[in-house]
């Protein structure tokens, strides 16, 4: 997929515990693609999840919702998306 074209038509097909993959409670349950992509950033196995904020992104990515992550530069918005990811 490096040459920039993407199916736009995957979908999401494996469902994943978010508590097990995400290191903190939580019953719920999301769908998640089965495969890696190469526009999917590498997992950071230090990386700590806020769960509130966690919880937040993925109910917006499964109720196709948009989810506003406010705070000061630096504080790891971005990092936190890429990570969910």
């Amino acid at each position: 997929m490096a040459d920039g074209n993407m199916d736009l038509g995957m979908k999401p097909t494996e469902e994943i515990d978010v508590g097990e993959v995400f290191g903190f409670e939580s019953n719920m349950k999301v769908k998640a693609f089965a495969e890696r992509s190469d526009r999917v950033p590498d997992i950071d196995s230090t990386y700590k999840f806020d769960r509130d904020t966690t919880l937040a992104i993925l109910a917006g990515f499964s109720h196709n919702r948009r989810v506003m992550i406010q705070g000061y530069h630096g504080t790891g918005k971005s990092t936190h998306i890429e990570q969910v990811a």
